[in-house]
């Protein structure tokens, strides 16, 4: 691919007062179609707390981005190469974009596609507070780490968490915020580690914490437990066993297996057993008291974990 950009845009900043998120940030200006036909053919859009998520399908032609508020990572989805030309900062890049190839844009910098075939991509935008928050826990300066751009090449721990962010949309966020906050920090990490200016010595301390004591992980399990029927977050649960949530969720695994998220589901799925089984409350009102936002995300569990529906499972423990 032509031209080499290592330029970097630091975190907060934002090159001109000009600046979008996923919503806004995509104008369209096609050339291979008539003027009045969109080059954007669907967008869906899916707003976490840490992190911006859209599932856009493009048509033929070119995009021109606005600056973006936060740092942008684009998963390409489509199946079939095709060529594409990209420019950034006044660098030209063009090439085979090949199927899960990744781009990664610094906050503030605009940016230019052609694609001579329709495309279909994930793209998400890590808040600027949400990547500063977790270089501080990480005990990395954010005011001298710079996301430097990448172009058009694969990078399958991306991959793996863009597909994951698809899932969560396509099935109405199954996983709730615990599992997208987790999904997110794990991308920011991946971004300090292996997108940004930091040097390699630098690298291989980023998340490299140890130590789990039995009273940090009762107090969060504690935490988990007495919060149940509430939406928790990674932060939260953290911070009821004073670490970092990066540390905190590698660490919860490694004791007890499972991440906190598939933690926090599982004791949903049991607290929700006994209230079947020993309360008159309806699916619904089961559903709510232990932390799923319906009935439907109770059952896709329950389902899951126990291989019965939930009204299957109180006829079972009636009779």
């Amino acid at each position: 691919m032509a031209g080499t950009d290592r330029s970097g845009s630091r975190y907060g900043h934002v090159a001109n007062d000009t600046s979008a998120d996923l919503l806004e940030g995509r104008p369209e200006t096609p050339v291979l179609q008539s003027p009045d036909e969109p080059i954007l053919q669907s967008r869906e859009l899916k707003v976490f707390d840490a992190i911006e998520v859209g599932h856009l399908r493009l048509l033929p032609g070119e995009v021109e981005t606005l600056p973006f508020k936060g740092h942008l990572v684009n998963l390409h989805l489509s199946s079939a190469p095709h060529r594409l030309v990209q420019r950034r900062n006044e660098c030209t890049h063009e090439g085979l974009r090949a199927p899960r190839a990744v781009d990664v844009v610094p906050a503030g910098t605009p940016a230019y596609w052609r694609m001579a075939v329709a495309s279909e991509h994930i793209s998400m935008i890590l808040t600027d507070g949400f990547i500063r928050r977790v270089a501080v826990e990480a005990d990395a300066d954010p005011d001298k780490i710079e996301v430097v751009p990448f172009f058009n090449a694969p990078d399958p721990q991306i991959e793996g968490i863009g597909l994951s962010l698809l899932s969560e949309m396509e099935t109405g966020g199954l996983g709730g915020e615990l599992y997208a906050e987790s999904l997110a920090n794990v991308l920011t990490l991946h971004l300090l580690r292996n997108h940004s200016s930091l040097g390699r010595r630098s690298r291989r301390g980023i998340g490299s914490e140890s130590g789990f004591s039995k009273r940090a992980l009762g107090q969060a399990t504690d935490y988990i437990n007495d919060n149940l029927s509430r939406k928790l977050t990674l932060t939260e649960i953290a911070g009821a066993a004073h670490m970092s949530p990066h540390h905190f969720a590698r660490s919860f695994k490694a004791a007890t297996g499972l991440s906190p998220h598939q933690y926090v589901v599982q004791r949903r799925v049991e607290r929700a057993k006994v209230l079947l089984s020993g309360t008159g409350l309806t699916t619904f009102e089961v559903a709510r008291a232990v932390g799923f936002s319906n009935q439907s995300h109770l059952a896709s569990h329950v389902r899951r974990l126990l291989g019965v529906s939930p009204g299957a499972l109180r006829r079972e423990i009636a009779s």
